[in-house]
């Protein structure tokens, strides 16, 4: 079975109601390529090859920029659902208010909540099993930066 590797770290915001205070965090052993993820998924029997894969991925990221940027909603399966949100600055009078209040723009992901894959975070929670990255020895794990980004 899988396990989700935590590491422990303190608050230590002084402005914060949880300075002092130890949480825990995932650490990601890695970041799979497209051709690693093919191949993860050939290892799974798949009766396509790599190559094939790997162009049906190229193809779905493609067309889920292309339709999300065009206020469509994607729903991949029991995975979940890709869409857009926009962060905005408001205006206290509606005509005041156009696209130059927009000031960010998100690509965001709703994991499925009903079928097969049950991604919600109570699911998740109640699949998943934890080690404490400190009692398996390894140094440094990949993005243990907190600026880095997934």
């Amino acid at each position: 079975m899988a396990k989700l590797l935590t590491k422990k770290y303190q608050n230590n915001n002084k402005s914060s109601n949880a300075y002092g205070k130890y949480y825990g965090r995932i650490v990601h052993t890695e970041t799979l390529t497209t051709d690693e993820f093919a191949n993860h998924i050939c290892s799974h029997g798949s009766p396509f090859d790599r190559s094939t894969i790997i162009g049906v991925l190229a193809a779905a990221c493609d067309c889920l920029v292309e339709l999300t940027l065009d206020s469509k909603r994607v729903r991949l399966g029991d995975l979940g659902t890709f869409y857009m949100s926009a962060e905005t600055k408001g205006e206290v009078k509606a005509e005041d208010f156009n696209a130059g209040n927009i000031r960010r723009v998100h690509l965001r992901f709703w994991p499925n909540q009903k079928h097969s894959y049950a991604l919600d975070s109570t699911s998740l929670r109640k699949q998943a099993s934890f080690t404490d990255f400190s009692d398996l020895g390894i140094l440094t794990p990949e993005g243990d930066d907190k600026s880095e980004q997934p």
